[in-house]
């Protein structure tokens, strides 16, 4: 079993606070998570389960197996759990304070901690992720195809097809939004917002 260190956004004034409230460990056959409010809860893993990684940031914590990605929240005081493919690879992943996320080759899967529910979203045939922008607000991938979101405060990945001719120009990530620039329009994802904002060029 072993854990692996992940990329974590820098913590603001804002989000200093959440740093310490969960805690996560394997222990006997279980992923095991702690928080102030909650005390100690498990959830079980299958015999031949593996773990290969596990972390934990602000309100969630995060428990990837071989075979399924488990989340637990602090706000809801429970573990969910969503199955993956066995054949996926798993590329990136990436834990803020209110949100976590993970990147395979074929999906990416987000976990909101403010209500312990997953999201997945699936990659095209010859979709590919090129790059992956995150704060402590939201998260975005640029694929070669589309621009596909991920917030806590959104309902589910939001995303933007790019045009066969639009290229992307720039991308600048500050105060909580993500704003990306093409040869045609600029657009803007922050969770504040309800997905996208397009403004053409």
């Amino acid at each position: 079993m072993l854990a692996l260190a992940w990329p974590l956004s820098l913590a603001n004034a804002q989000t200093l606070e959440l740093d310490n409230d969960v805690s996560v460990w394997i222990e006997g056959g279980q992923a095991v998570a702690t928080s102030p409010l909650s005390g100690r809860r498990e959830i079980p893993l299958d015999v031949q389960e593996i773990v290969v990684g596990s972390g934990a940031k602000g309100i969630n914590a995060l428990v990837v197996t071989s075979r399924r990605l488990l989340g637990f929240s602090s706000r809801t005081l429970t573990w969910s759990g969503i199955d993956r493919d066995v054949r996926e690879k798993i590329v990136e992943r990436r834990m803020m304070p209110t949100f976590s996320l993970v990147r395979t080759d074929t999906h990416i899967y987000g976990f909101r901690g403010a209500n312990g529910i997953w999201f997945e979203e699936a990659l095209g045939v010859r979709e590919r992720v090129e790059r992956m922008h995150s704060n402590d607000y939201g998260a975005v991938a640029v694929t070669n195809e589309r621009l596909i979101g991920f917030g806590p405060l959104l309902g589910d990945f939001s995303s933007k097809p790019l045009g066969v001719h639009e290229h992307i120009r720039q991308v600048d990530n500050a105060q909580g939004l993500i704003t990306v620039t093409t040869n045609q329009r600029t657009l803007v994802f922050g969770s504040r917002m309800s997905g996208w904002d397009e403004f053409e060029q």
